[in-house]
């Protein structure tokens, strides 16, 4: 068995839709009984789903990963999801399946006990779990979605991929040690004076960016998905229009996610461009699903740039960039917009 699936949604024109892989988990409880546990991925994410291949042990590896196997030539790590989570499961792999994704530049595969169907939905229908528990950086769950008398809990696979290969984490980078970015005593009093946006549901993706553009010296506010920004935004603008001031007082660039409950983060920059004020601000949508594709429908929408996750070296350089006119170092600044096609 094996099932490639893909997904166009992204590429429409922020229709604010996304797909979602429903699978489970199987939980064995304490009595002996079992338990389903109801998740969900991004269709956008996933390569294919198959069968479990067989692996190779690889020296040293985190104790959730089971080996590596060869799929076109690729070596990929296997991720038991279940333990990684901490949901006890039957150890049956003949019944087991494969998530195969392909995001963050990394194909992974993550074992899971079944892959059931894809529900096409509005981001609006997915809902925040933190009206359920406080967020914090430790959080696997980014967003939960009900369906009939189930819960599916959105998992924020970035963190999972980081935790089990630290190495190619973005926790690695400091700004303060990258020779690409110009930090002096002129540099930081330039960027004290001007405001950032962060837009994320991953309460630790969130971090991360913060901490790097606070490092270079630039204030930042911050909104955990595409609908709070808007609403913030919205506000920001009123506020404007009261005391006759420019929208630079409250905000001059914005950092967006793609994927959000309430709102994406194409939607988003669609909405904000059919704002007066916001029509020049600066926007760069830093995901880890920026294909081609979905980078050209970005610029299209009229984001500035875009940055794939992990590469969060180049925050720093596209907001110096785009917000004071600064020309980033070789290696940091702008990718060149994708040509359009005839």
């Amino acid at each position: 068995m094996s099932t490639e699936l893909k997904s166009s949604i992204l590429t429409e024109s922020g229709t604010n839709e996304l797909e979602i892989i429903e699978f489970s988990l199987l939980k064995k409880q304490p009595d002996g009984s079992k338990k389903i546990c109801y998740y969900g991925i991004n269709v956008a994410k996933v390569r294919e789903v198959i069968r479990v291949p067989d692996t190779t042990d690889y020296p040293n590896a985190q104790p959730n990963v089971l080996g590596v196997f060869s799929l076109r030539g690729k070596l990929i790590p296997l991720v038991d999801l279940a333990s990684w989570l901490g949901v006890p499961t039957e150890n049956d792999l003949e019944n087991k399946v494969v998530i195969v994704t392909d995001f963050n530049r990394m194909a992974n595969g993550f074992l899971v006990d079944s892959v059931s169907r894809i529900h096409r939905i509005s981001w609006e229908e997915v809902e925040s779990p933190s009206q359920f528990l406080e967020a914090s950086d430790q959080d696997c769950v980014v967003a939960v979605v009900r369906q009939n008398t189930n819960l599916i809990m959105i998992l924020d696979f970035e963190k999972v991929i980081a935790d089990i290969n630290p190495e190619l984490s973005m926790e690695k980078y400091d700004v303060t040690k990258d020779k690409r970015v110009v930090i002096d005593d002129v540099m930081m009093a330039k960027r004290e004076a001007k405001t950032i946006m962060v837009v994320d549901d991953s309460a630790f993706i969130r971090r991360l960016i913060e901490n790097t553009l606070r490092s270079a010296g630039y204030n930042v506010i911050s909104a955990k998905d595409g609908g709070q920004a808007l609403d913030s935004l919205t506000e920001f603008v009123r506020l404007c229009n009261e005391e006759n001031l420019p929208i630079s007082e409250f905000v001059d660039g914005i950092v967006t996610d793609v994927e959000m409950p309430k709102m994406d983060g194409m939607h988003l920059v669609k909405r904000l461009r059919e704002i007066e004020e916001y029509k020049t601000t600066p926007i760069v949508m830093f995901s880890s699903l920026m294909s081609d594709d979905n980078r050209r429908k970005a610029i299209e929408l009229g984001a500035n740039d875009t940055i794939t996750k992990p590469e969060i070296g180049r925050m720093v350089g596209l907001m110096d960039s785009f917000v004071l006119n600064i020309e980033p170092p070789e290696g940091s600044g702008s990718t060149p917009a994708p040509e359009s096609e005839e």
